[in-house]
């Protein structure tokens, strides 16, 4: 796994697919970022049935750039045969409660103003971490913007696979979904 010294793998995306369909998401997944649009790819190993991870080498690439280029080529090549969900990572850190409250307190406010609306969205596996306490310890430092649970501009992305958490602050549209549907735009 790259990391850097402060223990963050950066750039990487959540793949869900359908249990057994793993390694054909990753595959497609693995295709669509190398072969078409160029990019160093690592695989890493969620453990969990139906979800993967990948995580792109390079560090100074801007990961929102790269979800619009995977949408444009689902746009132009029609819907994927096994990846269902994309879920960008921005950092990837040890499910440690001070990492997850740093990493998400810090994209956050590198993103979110004052005049922002954002929410917390959770997503849980395979941990002892209570819920609640995540998202109450991050939101207790997160003392700007205006809290907006039903649509918010942005929302702190938490996703907790095992030992490792994936942490996103992006607007939602950035999440690519219905992937093995034809695009109807």
């Amino acid at each position: 796994m790259v990391t850097s010294s402060r223990g963050i793998t950066p750039l990487s995306f959540l793949i869900s697919s359908q249990r057994t369909f793993e390694r054909d998401a990753l595959s497609e997944c693995f295709y669509i970022l190398s072969d078409v649009l160029g990019y160093e790819v690592r695989l890493l190993k969620s453990r969990i049935p139906g979800l993967s991870l990948l995580s792109l080498t390079e560090t100074n690439t801007n990961l929102f750039d790269v979800v619009n280029k995977i949408r444009q080529y689902h746009k132009t090549n029609g819907p994927l045969v096994a990846c269902l969900k994309i879920i960008p990572i921005e950092r990837l850190v040890k499910t440690r409660i001070e990492s997850i409250v740093e990493n998400a307190v810090s994209l956050a406010h590198s993103k979110i103003q004052p005049a922002h609306s954002w929410g917390i969205r959770l997503r849980k596996r395979q941990t002892n971490l209570r819920s609640s306490f995540v998202i109450e310890s991050i939101a207790e430092k997160i003392n700007w913007g205006v809290v907006n649970l039903k649509n918010p501009d942005y929302e702190v992305r938490v996703e907790i696979i095992r030992d490792l958490t994936g942490i996103s602050v992006m607007e939602s549209k950035y999440i690519l979904r219905n992937l093995t549907e034809a695009n109807e735009e």
